[in-house]
């Protein structure tokens, strides 16, 4: 009786340990860049200018939704990801380069028991047009505008270099 119950107790534990779970870890990553109006490039190209034009007169209005676990974990909780990623969502499904004047709304409430974020964009849809190379008055305009708007004027300065007469 005895040699029964060690065979038993022995083949349970044989058993069990064949049949122990296997842990998976899943890896989510999910990162995205969107233009709001800050169209600048790092390459050594002659600079190009463009003029944006407006699709319509009225504002738009578009929510996007992002699952709860997609934006706390691949997005890393980052409201800057989830304004990037509603931009580049909106201009996809708007077939608009840009969104002029975006604001946004974002609202998760995980104790109400909200199982997505979700950002509310508000704003123009517009598409950039008339490309031209950048002529010296426009390279001027570039500069005083980047001086007056920003702390890194010596930088902008070096990258902008005033035509000598």
């Amino acid at each position: 009786m005895k040699k029964n119950i060690i065979i038993s107790a022995l083949f349970l534990t044989c058993a069990g340990s064949l049949s122990a779970q296997k842990t998976t870890t899943q890896v989510q990553y999910q990162e995205t860049q969107a233009r709001l109006l800050d169209v600048s490039s790092n390459a050594y190209v002659k600079p190009l200018t463009v003029e944006l034009r407006v699709k319509g007169n009225q504002r738009i209005r578009e929510v996007v939704k992002i699952p709860r676990n997609y934006a706390l974990v691949a997005m890393k909780g980052d409201p800057t990801n989830w304004r990037s990623y509603a931009v580049y969502e909106v201009s996809k499904r708007l077939q608009c380069d840009v969104i002029v004047a975006a604001t946004f709304n974002i609202k998760y409430d995980e104790v109400a028991g909200d199982t997505d974020v979700e950002i509310e964009v508000v704003g123009f849809p517009a598409d950039f047009t008339n490309w031209q190379t950048a002529t010296n008055s426009d390279l001027e305009w570039i500069r005083m505008e980047k001086t007056i708007t920003t702390s890194e004027r010596e930088k902008i300065a070096a990258a902008v270099k005033t035509p000598t007469k």
